[in-house]
């Protein structure tokens, strides 16, 4: 059994070394492309509808509407589909709404969820292209005259922007604050250069609208819809880019159980998604994203398995020493004060597990000196950052359990 699982873990440790490698190599050969402009230019002014769902959203709304009335942009509408919100957000918006002519309110009485609000939006709209933006999140003035000129492709379906958090203060959210910036911003940037985009993130996305209408909009039986779609619009064989130079800040929950509730239905949705989309799985078809979705999921569900057999023999291990010691009058206090650590006594799989880590903080520190991002700045973020490995085996084991259990994430 020791040998099986060395294997295991070597094959983990290799196969996330090389995954991390490639993506380093890809960012220092296309490190002039994270930031470059769109080729061409769009040549016009095309009408461009917002849709923002919400869905009691009367704390945060308000700062959503303010950025929205600073977009730089003449020919632009704004529509905000209330989801039946339980709380005064339909007062919120009107309040906050004013008097500008821009923004259409329509206030549903019913909660049909997320892609039914936005689906509804997209009808009402009279835009060539249609973005969507979460009701907690803020825009730059300038994010449609970054975006557009992308469109100037006839074969681009969407474009994604950089998601980072918004004032981030605790611990956990500043440690959150980096993954976003690797994550949904960095990321999304490499795997366009591959057209293996897997996501338009629900803070801020735009959308050719014929497209939209062509594959039959958002999935309304889908919890997780900006996966969803971003799947389809590679099954279509359109494509999805990334501006990295445009930017949306978005709130992430206040509490380590909020963000457990946000991560179950985000990640138990990515489990539904592509058990949905199975037939695109090394599917050469689709290109780079098909065999990605293979390898990133191989990755995932390998890893949780390392860990959660790892904790079972840590806890055996530690239980028979226990059992061991107490019979011998050893005292754990007293051999404290004499302890030293023997850097030769350590096992393979300890010195694997330190090498990772060491190689995460050196990806993250370069990954953030790709996204011009201080880590100087940062640096409860950047010490906390490892313990993310703990806390995503703790959302995929929520996630799963929920699929098994056949439980329904909400989308609040």
């Amino acid at each position: 059994m020791n040998l099986i699982y060395n294997i295991f873990v070597y094959t983990i440790w290799f196969l996330a070394t090389y995954y991390v490698v490639l993506i380093l190599l890809i960012l220092l050969i296309g490190r002039d492309k994270l930031y470059e402009k769109a080729r061409k230019s769009l040549g016009r002014k095309p009408w461009v509808s917002i849709i923002v769902p919400a869905y009691n959203e009367e704390a945060k709304i308000s700062y959503t509407i303010e950025s929205l009335k600073k977009v730089i942009y003449d020919k632009i509408e704004f529509i905000i589909v209330n989801d039946g919100s339980k709380d005064s957000t339909p007062e919120t918006v009107r309040h906050a709404i004013g008097g500008d002519p821009r923004f259409i309110f329509i206030d549903r009485k019913q909660n049909k969820g997320k892609a039914a609000s936005l689906n509804e939006g997209i009808a009402r709209s009279k835009g060539e292209f249609v973005a969507t933006i979460d009701a907690d999140s803020v825009i730059e003035p300038r994010m449609i005259s970054k975006v557009l000129p992308y469109f100037a492709e006839r074969e681009v379906a969407a474009v994604t922007v950089a998601v980072r958090v918004k004032n981030p203060k605790t611990i956990l959210h500043k440690i959150f604050e980096l993954e976003y910036i690797i994550g949904l911003s960095l990321m999304l940037k490499v795997f366009s250069f591959f057209n293996g985009i897997f996501v338009t993130p629900g803070p801020f996305s735009i959308y050719r609208k014929s497209i939209m209408e062509k594959i039959g909009g958002f999935d309304e039986h889908n919890i997780t819809e900006d996966m969803e779609i971003a799947y389809r619009i590679q099954k279509a064989r359109y494509r999805i880019e990334n501006c990295m130079s445009a930017k949306v800040y978005t709130i992430v929950p206040d509490t380590f159980r909020q963000i457990c509730v946000q991560r179950k239905r985000w990640y138990s949705g990515a489990i539904y998604t592509l058990a949905k989309h199975r037939d695109m799985i090394l599917n050469k078809k689709y290109g780079f994203f098909g065999y990605f979705m293979f390898f990133n999921y191989v990755l995932i569900f390998m890893g949780l398995f390392l860990f959660l057999y790892s904790t079972y023999l840590l806890a055996k291990n530690l239980l028979e020493n226990l059992l061991y010691f107490q019979y011998t009058s050893f005292n754990f206090l007293n051999q404290l004060k004499y302890f030293e650590l023997d850097y030769l006594m350590l096992g393979r799989t300890t010195i694997l597990g330190i090498i990772a880590i060491s190689f995460t903080i050196l990806a993250l520190l370069v990954g953030l000196y790709f996204t011009r991002t201080s880590a100087s700045k940062r640096k409860m973020g950047v010490v906390g950052y490892p313990f993310l490995f703990f806390f995503y085996q703790w959302f995929w084991i929520l996630s799963i359990i929920s699929v098994v259990r056949g439980k329904k994430a909400k989308w609040r």
